[in-house]
């Protein structure tokens, strides 16, 4: 097995597909990469069983052939090597991969290919029916919602993000049962197809990653009942999808708020981040005192000390009010919106608080308060 292939596109194909190896595992060939040799075209494939990702480019194929080599340890070599074309020389009967480029020459064990599970292929894809998405507005949604999402560890229903297309309307919400984040996109939707379904929030990461190093506009999507399959021209990536009902995220979403305020959304970052110094780190509470004119944010640990920062605000109601919150939760938000203003939609000490954008409606994030003893 000969090939020729350029630097820059081995290595960027590497990047698309390694997070999808496992670091250690049960079968030590879910490690490696899977590289396959033919017509002049090179294809680099790797799962963990979950999630599997398949990115293709063009090569000098002198000889046809497949092999596996360590995910990590290739990426290792092939970013350190010089900005020259790289030849690949492999034994198929002693599994060795000899790599040189310009000056440089390493030797590589890897495993038959033979071992490696089988992924997707896209031939088998012809006859499935998919739909397409434009990247733009996908992106905004899982940028919007994934951070929400509970630890993907749990695997349960709400480790991933709930979508629903319906007419020109693309729906995404995730919560980690302590807060809610939901955004409304609006796309095309030609056909007027109707989905909904929960992708893992890991699968969606990869996604974002994915198509930052393609140039694609558009993706295609298949899904299934227990599968999901987005391609672009050069990336194919199969996740499988959870299973269950998502939590019904709608009846939590408040349709008016007793007392609203407005506030400039990088002086309450800037502000946050300064009292934050002060947090006591187990808990990150920061105490949020609401009044007619100013803000004032209060942290305090009993070893350390203490911290106070005031800003002005716009508020509707004329009684003060104290609410606390994990100040991360609040953060992660509004570091996401893109509009001068935040507008934070308030009931009581207790109550689920909205943060949204002033400059739109397709997007909020609701938050629930500490209690404060």
């Amino acid at each position: 097995m000969i090939f020729t292939i350029e630097k820059e596109s081995l290595l960027n194909n590497l990047r698309i597909v390694e997070k999808a190896s496992l670091s250690k595992g049960i079968q030590p060939v879910l490690s490696n990469i899977l590289i396959e040799a033919k017509d002049n075209e090179v294809r680099f494939s790797a799962t963990d069983l979950d999630l599997s990702i398949v990115a293709s480019t063009t090569a000098v194929v002198d000889t046809e052939g497949s092999i596996t080599l360590p995910a990590k340890k290739l990426s290792d070599i092939v970013s350190k090597l010089p900005n020259k074309p790289v030849v690949f020389n492999i034994d198929l009967t002693s599994n060795v991969a000899s790599i040189n480029c310009g000056n440089a020459k390493f030797e590589l064990i890897g495993i038959s290919a033979s071992e490696f599970p089988n992924v997707i292929d896209k031939n088998a894809l012809v006859d499935k029916e998919s739909f397409e998405i434009e990247v733009s507005p996908f992106v905004k949604g899982i940028k919007h919602t994934v951070y929400a999402a509970a630890n993907y560890e749990n695997r349960n229903i709400i480790s991933g993000v709930y979508c629903s297309i319906e007419g020109t309307n693309l729906e995404m919400a995730a919560t980690d049962g302590n807060r809610l984040t939901r955004i409304i996109e609006v796309i095309k939707n030609e056909e007027d197809k109707k989905k909904s379904f929960v992708i893992p929030s890991r699968t969606l990461q990869e996604v974002l990653r994915i198509v930052s190093l393609v140039n694609d506009t558009v993706l295609e999507v298949y899904a299934e009942s227990s599968r999901i399959i987005i391609k672009t021209n050069s990336v194919i990536l199969s996740s499988r999808l959870l299973e269950g009902e998502y939590p019904p995220y709608k009846q939590l979403i408040p349709t008016s708020c007793a007392k609203e305020a407005v506030i400039n959304r990088e002086e309450l970052i800037n502000a946050l981040e300064r009292v934050s110094v002060m947090v006591n780190e187990r808990t990150n509470i920061i105490k949020f005192t609401f009044d007619k004119e100013n803000l004032t944010l209060k942290a305090d640990t009993s070893d350390t000390g203490a911290s106070e920062d005031v800003i002005s605000i716009e508020f509707t109601d004329t009684e003060e009010l104290v609410i606390a919150f994990n100040y991360k939760y609040v953060l992660d938000s509004l570091k996401i919106m893109e509009s001068k203003n935040v507008k934070i939609g308030l009931g009581g000490s207790l109550s689920a608080t909205i943060f949204k954008p002033d400059s739109e409606d397709d997007y909020l994030c609701l938050i629930m308060p500490i209690q404060i003893r």
